[in-house]
This record gives C-alpha cells, structure tokens and sequence, in this order.
C-alpha cells in the first residue's frame, strides 16, 4: 500500500513539475508568439481591406505571469469610404491567457490534449462601446476561446450574445445572437469555420414608406480553406438562410424568400485561380401568393493569381482615388501615373489577359408553377497586341468570345401576368385564364414581328454569339456595328412615341 501510495505522490509530482516548466516555457515564449500573430493578423487585415476602411491590430500591452498573462489588444479603424476622420474608431480587447500545456478551462471542458496556450478573450467597455453592452445586457458584446497548440495550429469559439436595442421613436432591434466556431493550421494555411445565428429583426417606422418590419430565420455557414502561395484561399463556403421577410407600408404586405443559399467552390491550378458561385432563393413569395423561385450561377476560370494579386495591390494604393470618382458618378478614374506605374500596370494586365480568362453567367433561371425561363452569357478575355490601341480595335482582339442565350417561357410570363391581375384585385378565374395565356402568346408575337427572337413552341429564343469581329444573331451572320443598329432600331420602334 505504501508503494502504490509513493508511486501515486511520485506521479503527482511529476505532472505538477511538466505543467510548471509547460507554463514557464509558455510565458517566455508568449510575447514572441503574440507579436507573430499581430502581425500575420495585419497582413489578413491589409489584403482584404478597401471597401470598408483600414483596419489594423496591435498589441497595447502584456503582464506575464508563471501560469497566466493579460494581453490588452487595440483594433483601429480608419479611413471609412464616405467617412471623415472624427468616425475613425479604436476598440478595446482584454485577453486572459492561461499557459499551457494544460489550461484549467480546457481541464474543465474534458479537452486533455496539451496545447501551448488558452485565450479567453473579451471586447473592453469604453464611451465607444457602452451603447453595445446596454443592448447586450452588459455582457461582452463580443467575447470568445481559442487555443494555441505548440504545431501553430488554433481551434477557437467566436461568441456575440442576444441583443435587443430600442430607438427613441420605438424602433426595436433584436438580435439571438451568433456563435462561429473556427480552426485553423499555423499561418492560416488551412482554415476551417462553422457559425449559427437563429434570428434577427427590425421594426420602425420610415417617415417616407411608414412602418416597416423585416425578419431573417436560422442563418447557418460554413467553409473550408486552403491559402494559395499568392495570399487569395481557395475551397468552399456555404451560407445558408431559412427565411427572409420584409414588410413595409401602412397595408403591411410581406414579401417573404425561403431556403435562400449562396455556395461557392474554388481552386487553384498552378498559377491559376477558377470558381463557381452559386445563388438560389427556394420559394418567393408576395403578399401570400406563390411567385416561383430562382437560383443563378456564375464561373470563372483561367484567372492568373500573380497578375491579379498585383492589380489588387496597386488598386488598394491608389484607392482613395477610385473612392472620390466614384463619389462623382465615373466608373473608373483618369489617374496620373508615372511612366514605370504605368509600364507596370500594363503589363500584369496584359499578363492577366494572356492566360484567355473566362467569366461567365452559367445560369440564371425563374420558375414558377406552369414555366421555367434561362439566361446564359459567357465573355472570353485575350491579350491584344498592345492596350494603347484605338477602343475599336483594342475591344476587338481582347474580347475573343461571347455567347449568350435567353429561353422564356410563354406560360412563365402567363404566370406572372396572372399574379399582378390578382394583386390588382382581379379574382375571376376565367379571366386570370386568358389574361395569363394572352401574355405569353403576346411577347412571343412581339418578339417574332421585331426579329429579336424566334418561338419554338412554348418557349422564345433569342440566341448571340459573337468571334473575329462577327456577331450571329438568330443565325443571321452580321457585324458589330449592324448588330448595334439592329438593336437600336427595334428599341427605338417600342419606345413611347410623344403626341
């Protein structure tokens, strides 16, 4: 009994001192590591900034102890699109981090495998924040766990928990909350994410369209990653959400979409970047009538990360410039560029156009009960002679390829005929019959007469191709210009006529 008492205390002892070096190791260790990760953090940050502003992560300070350490981290957000400074904004993060290789809150939670280090992270209350955590009952409105394994790898929980807000003037926002689990390998080159939001609502009152409430059901995501060598990550994401309602108006007519899903997969070949993204709305539905649903496709392919990876980093240098042209109405703006920016530029987009990329609308179909309509269109890119050509011929020998398809369907368009009479308030059904039959039947006449598309049986056809300079419309072989004319001429003929 003794010995087995001894061998017990020589056992205990053993594992207090391996935890007791783990820890030690752990905090000398821990500043380099945190240093590290900010900046690895702000690579992330920088790459995917732009849109919404600048935004940067620094480590404000870091008290080590044996077995744990407190790390306050700094968030800055700057340069808003459409903001001025003074709605630049800092925000507080305290982070409570027990050392490896065995954190007690791990230790709770029956996860035994040894990691280097547990976070316990949580948004800091200031001035900025206190609004946030009224609404969240002053619990953190942002707070979650991670842990670091010693092979760089994380596995960690995101947490922001139900809030409600009510305006002066009544409008109330409610919020159950999200939950986003992720993990990832060291550097991020693999990352892995699940999350669930159950709902969110709006209720006001617009003094323009009166009250308005709008509603979203059960949304859930989910993604796996793989970085390429050029920083863009290639794999797939899904999100999903169960419903979407929205009604507006003093009659409070709901427009409500069910089972809306966006997926998206990618990958990379090489040098090369291609993906497909996928769009579908399950039900549509206005004021308690079935409308149809919907689901769009788009692809691309042959897209050279190298060039693109350039382009964007030049883009997000001069972006302020494309910020304030936009801001004006212009597309894109006359930037001045030196000689070596502009040689620069123009060759990643010659090198971009030469790898013949390819985007393309797979497909955009609408159902309903009776009819299923399509649009397809696909662009195929090359690499002209140079970029300084006249537009003509610069348009000419970069767009190689374009092939486009419509189908409509004749009772689809019945349908949707029969669903504004209804709306208008129409409920004899021998009239919705033949308004709905006399749609159809009038758009494919309508289209024949114009010689913009044929009818073969229930469904209208308009097909355009178009390579070397020569567009075949309907099988008839013309150029670009009699193309445009054509088109100009059957708009200009349905157009209103004054008088």
């Amino acid at each position: 009994m003794k010995k087995t008492v001894g061998v017990l205390s020589g056992l205990v002892v053993a594992v207090a001192a391996i935890g007791t070096a783990g820890a030690w190791y752990t905090g000398k260790q821990l500043p380099e590591v945190l240093e590290q990760a900010m900046a690895q953090a702000n690579v992330q940050l920088k790459q995917s900034s732009g849109l919404s502003g600048k935004v940067t992560l620094e480590l404000a300070s870091l008290e080590s102890h044996l077995f744990s350490s407190t790390a306050h981290y700094r968030v800055k957000v700057t340069e808003l699109q459409g903001a001025d400074a003074s709605q630049s904004f800092e925000l507080g993060f305290v982070d409570q981090i027990e050392h490896g290789p065995l954190p007690w809150s791990r230790v709770k939670a029956l996860k035994l495998m040894p990691v280097m280090a547990a976070s316990n992270y949580a948004l800091e209350k200031d001035a900025f924040t206190a609004e946030w955590f009224a609404a969240s009952g002053e619990v953190p409105p942002v707070f979650g766990q991670s842990s670091l394994g010693y092979d760089g790898s994380t596995d960690g929980t995101l947490i922001m928990p139900p809030m409600q807000v009510t305006e002066v003037g009544g409008a109330t926002t409610k919020f159950s909350g999200l939950a986003i689990q992720a993990s990832g390998t060291r550097d991020g080159e693999q990352i892995k994410f699940s999350g669930a939001a159950p709902s969110f609502s709006l209720d006001l009152v617009d003094k323009e369209i009166g009250p308005l409430k709008i509603e979203l059901k059960n949304l859930s995501l989910d993604g796996n990653l793989t970085k390429t060598p050029y920083g863009f990550y290639v794999g797939s994401t899904n999100m999903i959400l169960d419903q979407f309602s929205a009604a507006k108006g003093e009659e409070q007519k709901v427009l409500l979409l069910k089972q809306l899903e966006q997926s998206s997969e990618s990958q990379a070949d090489g040098d090369q970047f291609g993906g497909k993204i996928v769009y579908k709305v399950g039900d549509i539905n206005f004021d308690g009538r079935s409308v149809g649903s919907s689901a769009m496709v788009w692809n691309m392919k042959n897209i050279d990360m190298p060039a693109m990876q350039a382009l964007l980093i030049w883009y997000q240098s001069r972006l302020p410039e494309f910020q304030a042209a936009a801001e004006q109405g212009q597309v894109l703006p006359s930037l001045p560029m030196t000689e070596t920016e502009k040689a620069q530029v123009n060759a990643n987009v010659q090198q971009l156009l030469a790898a013949k990329p390819q985007i393309a609308l797979e497909d955009f179909s609408f159902k309903t009960a009776n009819g299923e309509s399509h649009f397809k269109l696909s662009v195929d890119l090359g690499k002209p002679s140079s970029l300084e050509l006249p537009s003509a011929e610069l348009y000419k020998q970069m767009i190689t390829q374009v092939q486009s398809t419509l189908q409509l369907s004749k009772p689809m368009i019945g349908d949707l005929a029969a669903l504004q009479a209804r709306l208008e308030g129409q409920s004899d059904a021998q009239v919705l019959a033949q308004q709905a039959s006399q749609a159809g039947e009038m758009v494919g006449m309508m289209a024949v007469q114009s010689q913009m598309a044929t009818v073969q049986g229930n469904d209208i056809l308009t097909n355009v191709s178009y390579a070397d300079g020569m567009v075949d419309f309907n099988g008839q072989k013309m150029t670009v210009e009699q193309f445009a004319s054509l088109i100009m001429a059957n708009l200009g003929a349905m157009s209103p006529r004054e008088g």
